[in-house]
């Protein structure tokens, strides 16, 4: 029985300590995850600084559902621009408007699903919180103006919510649209049930975290 005993011992001992090393080992493999996604996001801010200041403070890129793209702002020419004859010149003067961005209300839940993926250091959870504090906003007081608009250039949104793949296409998808000065506007024909929805879909992903 001695003997027995001895051998569960070293056993129960031999598991532990594998255990310690899995746990070991994983923290590690976090950490480094979390090192990578910090640089990364360093090297986009830096990225940029370095376009304002190249263009005079205005930034030309945006983060879009794929990666660091181009601005996804499109310009409708105006109608007999360049044409001989008629009005050429009334229609050049004319300020070109943006098309307005609508998202895929279909992908919200695939757009969650990436933010939630970022696990190091709790990056995703504090994304979706942000994206849950801006769609629970005009959800709850849809009569604040000052809720319809994401500002762009404000540093939360900056480093946690810009970084993340999804976050922004989340927020184009529930009714939000880039204005003439980058930041994101709550458009007037937007779905309050969808943003509604979202709203509940958030707070179970962010409680699920």
């Amino acid at each position: 029985r001695r003997f027995m005993g001895k051998e569960m011992a070293k056993t129960r001992e031999d598991m532990e300590r594998q255990a310690r090393m899995r746990e070991a080992k994983q923290r590690k493999k976090e950490k480094e995850a979390f090192k990578r996604e910090r640089e990364r996001i360093r090297e986009e801010l830096a990225r940029d600084k370095a376009e304002r200041q190249a263009n005079k403070g205005k930034l030309h890129s945006t983060l879009g559902a794929e990666g660091y793209n181009p601005s996804a702002i499109q310009y409708d020419a105006p109608a007999g621009e360049g044409a001989e004859g008629g009005d050429g010149d009334a229609s050049a003067a004319k300020k070109p408007k943006p098309a307005v961005k609508k998202g895929n209300p279909a992908k919200i839940d695939e757009y969650i699903k990436k933010v939630s993926s970022y696990r190091a250091g709790g990056d995703g959870q504090r994304c979706i919180k942000i994206l849950l504090a801006y769609v629970g906003n005009v959800v709850d007081k849809p009569d604040e103006e000052k809720f319809r608009t994401v500002k762009t250039e404000n540093k939360v949104y900056k480093t946690r919510v810009k970084p993340f793949l999804g976050a922004r296409s989340l927020l184009v998808a529930v009714g939000f649209s880039p204005s003439e000065d980058g930041n994101l506007v709550l458009r007037d024909d937007c779905d309050r049930d969808l943003l509604s929805e979202t709203k509940s879909k958030l707070e179970k992903a962010y409680a699920a975290y």
